[in-house]
């Protein structure tokens, strides 16, 4: 139930400024950002299981983040391809056109589905992917967008409305103001546990391994069950050829601090991934 929220050509000092939830079961690990990747240089978590990434951005300013596509029912995953090699691939491309053509070639008869927000500063993409089908993209024109488990405006995710609303008062709070108070501003909107109420959560199908009550608390930007919910955060402002900030909550924002993580952009330290 990941959360991508760009604010694409809307505030003057930072062309693209995305801010990301990463929601996860508990049990998962996950590694803190570092450099997957030295040309181009990749700066991204790493999934501990299976060696991909959820979100990542390059030095030279692209930035690549992944969401499942929801799936009301369990399925077997151990034929299947892991879903963060292909975000991983795409900031390994460099550039958005490399990544157009990572995607235009994809073999998505052995992945499960999901969606891909990539962009640079100059322009900003969305990416659905689903099972034997040919990967379908668009650019997005400049404002605010919100990227959940399905389709950018699919009405079963009330949380979307939610994350644009709280988008479109940090953004006119800051708008003068240097981008570091929007960040401050995004980094509330990723904390935020407002639930929606319930008759704006769509009954799940039958058969689904949640109820409309679990279902509801799903919806909230910042999740908390036992099991499931919000294990990290990402803020990070972009320009065309270089990273302004990076910043990555290894935790709940709210309650796990954010990290400056920009230096590792610029230095060059031990490659820890291939």
């Amino acid at each position: 139930m990941c959360t991508l929220v760009a604010l694409h050509a809307v505030h003057p000092a930072a062309p693209l400024v995305v801010a990301a939830n990463r929601d996860e079961f508990h049990a998962r690990a996950s590694v803190p950002p570092a450099v997957l990747h030295e040309v181009p240089r990749v700066v991204a978590g790493r999934d501990a299981e299976k060696g991909g990434t959820w979100l990542g951005a390059c030095s030279s300013g692209l930035f690549v983040g992944l969401t499942n596509q929801r799936e009301w029912a369990a399925k077997p995953r151990d034929a299947l391809r892991s879903r963060g090699e292909v975000t991983l691939a795409a900031l390994r491309r460099g550039s958005v056109e490399g990544v157009h053509a990572l995607l235009d070639d994809l073999d998505t008869a052995s992945l499960a589905g999901f969606n891909l927000l990539y962009g640079d500063g100059r322009s900003l993409h969305v990416a659905y992917a689903r099972p034997g089908a040919a990967v379908e993209r668009r650019a997005l024109p400049p404002g605010i967008h919100v990227l959940t488990n399905d389709r950018m405006g699919s009405p079963h995710f009330p949380k979307a409305a939610r994350a644009e609303t709280l988008a479109r008062r940090a953004l006119a709070a800051t708008c003068e103001a240097p981008v570091d108070a929007l960040l401050h501003r995004l980094e509330e909107l990723l904390a935020d546990r407002e639930l929606p109420p319930l008759e704006d959560v769509p009954e799940p199908p039958r058969g689904a391994r949640v109820d409309r009550v679990l279902a509801r608390r799903l919806q909230a930007l910042c999740i908390d069950t036992p099991v499931y919910g919000t294990v990290s955060a990402t803020m990070l402002a972009l320009e065309p050829g270089a990273v302004r900030a990076h910043r990555f909550a290894d935790g709940a924002p709210g309650q796990a601090a954010f990290e400056d993580v920009t230096p590792l952009h610029r230095r060059a330290p031990m490659l820890v991934g291939h």
